[in-house]
């Protein structure tokens, strides 16, 4: 990680979204000579796993200094309650299992009582083997530019701090996204059974079956670009007998754009 690096700390709204939230409660001069540090390319190196990064930072020493950040994890229970109320936007689910980080997203956690971003100094622990008293240093501030641009790579790394790996978060959420569209499928069912048609209704049918109705004629039809491409494929996964899913996944993605490209081309056409 060495060498300068471009002047944006993470161009994406969430690695925005924690270079402003830390800025918010670091003095202006600590953060000016951070961004600085962090610009020479002097975090040499940085790891993060559950509520912890770790980073080591080169200072006037000769010997780098050894960076320590703790960010509190959320428990089962709060996760649990997160994703429930996940589950529940559609939007969330597609972009989250796309790869994106919906911009919105922190509603789901205020609605669970927690915070996605810290907020306050407090929320966050760190410490730096430098001899200077203020907390946090440059040395410190640098790391969190870098995180910025870690952010920017994988937003799922801000889930990671808070206790969920990528991996744990997108099965948890494919789990509990097919279980609730089950429990949906089977309401309408029910709901399909009590409206069941008699003999009779159907013999009238049939018999009106050659002829084309009115409104079927006169039916307009409306086209809008997804605002999540191959939603399908993202929501659903690959499929268990899939033996490559690599090949699952390019196919499908051919196979989805091929029918909404002409979809468009007849829709648009008319």
């Amino acid at each position: 990680m060495t060498g300068r690096i471009r002047n944006e700390f993470g161009s994406n709204w969430w690695s925005k979204k924690w270079n402003n939230a830390i800025s918010s409660f670091t003095q202006s001069s600590t953060i000016n000579s951070g961004r600085e540090c962090a610009r020479e390319g002097n975090v040499l190196s940085l790891n993060f796993c559950m509520g912890e990064i770790n980073a080591r930072v080169q200072g006037s020493d000769e010997e780098p200094y050894k960076v320590n950040i703790k960010i509190d994890v959320f428990k089962e229970e709060q996760w649990k309650k997160i994703m429930n109320i996940m589950v529940q936007k559609a939007i969330f689910c597609a972009k989250l299992l796309n790869g994106e980080m919906p911009e919105n997203i922190e509603e789901a956690f205020k609605e669970a009582g927690v915070t996605l971003f810290p907020k306050k100094q407090i929320h966050l622990v760190s410490e730096c083997s430098c001899l200077n008293v203020e907390n946090p240093c440059k040395h410190i501030a640098a790391v969190h530019y870098m995180l910025g641009i870690e952010f920017d790579k994988d937003p799922f790394v801000i889930l990671k701090l808070r206790g969920m790996d990528k991996e744990s978060f997108l099965k948890a959420l494919r789990t509990l996204r097919s279980g609730n569209e089950g429990e949906q499928v089977k309401r309408k069912a029910k709901i399909h059974r009590r409206s069941r048609k008699t003999i009779e209704d159907l013999k009238r049918e049939f018999e009106n079956f050659d002829i084309i109705d009115e409104d079927i004629l006169n039916m307009t039809f409306s086209y809008m670009t997804p605002e999540v491409k191959h939603e399908v494929i993202s929501t659903l996964g690959i499929p268990e007998f899939c033996s490559n899913g690599d090949e699952f996944k390019c196919k499908m993605t051919v196979a989805y754009t091929s029918t909404e490209e002409e979809t468009r081309k007849y829709l648009m056409g008319k």
